[in-house]
């Protein structure tokens, strides 16, 4: 269906695939994630807590092998609720809520088509399906900016996070001091975010730092995603200087950069997510451009 897709009904769907499509994820698997910067980083925290949670308990009274929880919110079709089943199989217990059900039915649908069991829930947005205290990973990318009250839906998360939980999140921001070139634009009128109308709630750096404290988190990393947009991603601005015929320059410039990426598909596009990748690594944690990957634990 694609990403992004407006329903009739005004809502968003997003339905990406998953990363892991073999029935064991091989190295040739976990070296596809440079081509996916964001869930590099997101899951590589995700395995860290869940095996330093497996080593620290071992064996549980009884002799079971201790099972960690792992919440998916805002899992979408569940593309990343499946990778999880892929990378750790019957030892981890995975959950995928979502707020809008075709979502939730498609997940469903994708979940069987791939050979994996999790468990899909329909959820209001506000109110978690889960008790308190019994999650040992919430993993959320791409919601917090579609959510109203950013504070009463991180200190659900809270809620529900184990203490010493872990929080893996991309979170949508506002445009930072290093976003050149949107800046630019964006103080002349045009806004080339593809999501402007679902993206309520954007913050800065520090504001998102801040809203993670007072939830309840200490944050430990936050790597902002991508700082040269304009190259690399031609495709998602293209829509918006098409609406329009100021900015000559940039709308031409943006036009040559789309076709030529469209027409070098795929190794283009594979490029361009190497170049976040080693972008992301290099300097994320220095720059504030728009969108953070975050890994933060619960106090």
């Amino acid at each position: 269906m694609g990403w992004g897709l407006v329903q009739e009904d005004g809502a968003e769907i997003w339905d990406s695939k998953p990363v892991f499509t073999t029935d064991k994820v091989r190295l040739r698997d976990k070296l596809k994630l440079i081509f996916y910067p964001k869930k590099f980083f997101l899951y590589r925290w995700v395995k860290q807590h869940i095996l330093a949670l497996t080593n620290r308990y071992a064996r549980v009274e009884g002799g079971e092998l201790y099972r960690p929880k792992i919440l998916d919110v805002g899992c979408g079709t569940g593309a990343s609720v499946i990778d999880f089943k892929k990378m750790f199989g019957r030892a981890v217990e995975v959950i995928g809520v979502d707020p809008v059900r075709l979502q939730i039915e498609l997940a469903q649908k994708k979940m069987k088509e791939h050979g994996v069991w999790a468990e899909f829930k329909h959820f209001d947005g506000e109110h978690l399906p889960v008790y308190a205290d019994s999650i040992d990973v919430v993993y959320t990318s791409d919601v917090l900016g579609h959510v109203r009250s950013v504070a009463s839906w991180l200190s659900e998360i809270n809620r529900v996070l184990k203490s010493g939980g872990t929080l893996a999140m991309f979170a949508e921001s506002s445009l930072g001091r290093h976003a050149y070139i949107r800046l630019y634009l964006l103080r002349r009128g045009l806004n080339v975010d593809p999501h402007a109308k679902f993206h309520i709630s954007l913050y800065s750096k520090d504001r998102l730092k801040e809203l993670l404290e007072t939830a309840g988190f200490e944050v430990q990393i936050m790597c902002s995603t991508v700082l040269a947009k304009f190259f690399v991603h031609p495709d998602e601005l293209y829509p918006a200087f098409q609406r329009q015929t100021d900015f000559l320059f940039f709308r031409l410039l943006n036009a040559a950069l789309y076709h030529l990426k469209k027409v070098t598909h795929p190794v283009s596009t594979a490029l361009c997510e190497f170049y976040s990748f080693l972008e992301m690594i290099a300097i994320g944690r220095a720059i504030e451009s728009q969108g953070y990957v975050i890994l933060a634990r619960k106090l």
